[in-house]
């Protein structure tokens, strides 16, 4: 188990100088032992985050799959029963739609 963040020497320390200063310096020892505090969990997280070696692989299923979507419908809308103006737009919209899916999705990846 990992070493805690507050450790009891630290809430003695505060308390000892709290008592030490009085009350008219309560607030600057409250915010140096914050300050600790906050300083060890930065510390902690950066040690769980992986270092960033570059760009990080896309995953490939949602390109692949919007692909195959995409052409399913453009054959479907454009096939041989259906086609003139109205296949022309509903594959076009179709098209739109897996393209601002596809945006969304990397948008938030970052």
């Amino acid at each position: 188990m990992s070493e805690p963040i507050v450790e009891r020497k630290d809430v003695e320390t505060a308390l000892e100088a709290r008592r030490e200063l009085g009350p008219d310096y309560e607030r600057q020892v409250i915010d140096s032992f914050v300050d600790r505090i906050e300083r060890r969990v930065d510390a902690r997280l950066a040690e769980l985050k992986p270092a960033r070696q570059g760009p990080h692989p896309v995953p490939l299923i949602l390109p692949l799959g919007s692909l195959g979507i995409g052409i399913g419908v453009t054959g479907a809308a454009l096939g041989p029963t259906h086609g003139g103006a109205g296949g022309v737009i509903v594959a076009v919209i179709a098209w739109i739609a897996i393209a601002l899916v596809n945006i969304a999705y990397a948008a938030t990846r970052r």
